[in-house]
């Protein structure tokens, strides 16, 4: 032909080698056969694609498809990377940084709260849980204020035995056994709902 208006394609043989010099269109994975892109390129005679590469096009997929050459085809499993998921056991919140479908033991729903627990299909409020939690931060409120005023007291005691007490710091003795007796009384499974006594002042 006087004009050549379309370029020259390149053709292979069974082996993968050019057996006539022109252009193809190549498509590229990266080294776990993901897509990567299309390019043009010119094969001269005797040289195979380059490596990664393939002349068959893949198809068009949706957002959370990803395409994958596996050696022998196109595949198109689904992708979810980057989409935060949920432990069904703990509620820990991670991200998907793998193609494939959500792992067992993982969901997309997010836990209303660090008492949620999963019943199968969604998250329910585990009110023993919270409980416990409560019950849990009561006593070690207790324990604090156990503490402080016993270091009170012992402070104040000292003071009286030695019989250089104010009489404030008498007085300030008997209410801190009042309030220390009082705290003692505190029943911690009552939690939340807890009316601690206030300390003296």
């Amino acid at each position: 032909m006087k004009y050549e208006l379309q370029p020259q394609s390149a053709v292979l043989d069974d082996n993968g080698l050019t057996i006539s010099a022109g252009w193809a269109i190549i498509y590229s994975v990266d080294a776990k056969g993901e897509f990567l892109q299309t390019t043009y390129q010119y094969l001269p005679i005797g040289v195979g694609l380059p490596a990664h590469a393939y002349l068959e096009a893949p198809k068009n997929v949706k957002d959370n498809q990803a395409i994958i050459h596996n050696g022998q085809q196109w595949t198109y499993p689904k992708d979810f990377r980057g989409t935060t998921i949920y432990s069904i056991e703990t509620g820990a919140e991670v991200t998907m940084q793998e193609v494939g479908e959500i792992p067992d033991g993982y969901t997309t729903l997010k836990p209303t709260s660090e008492f949620d627990s999963w019943d199968g299909k969604k998250w329910q409020l585990d009110v023993s849980k919270q409980h416990q939690y409560e019950v849990n931060q009561a006593s070690a409120k207790k324990i604090q204020l156990i503490t402080e005023a016993t270091a009170q007291i012992s402070y104040l005691q000292d003071a009286v035995e030695s019989e250089i007490a104010s009489e404030q710091e008498t007085q300030l003795l008997a209410e801190w056994k009042k309030y220390r007796v009082l705290v003692n009384r505190i029943d911690i499974e009552q939690a939340p709902n807890i009316d601690w006594p206030k300390q003296p002042k």
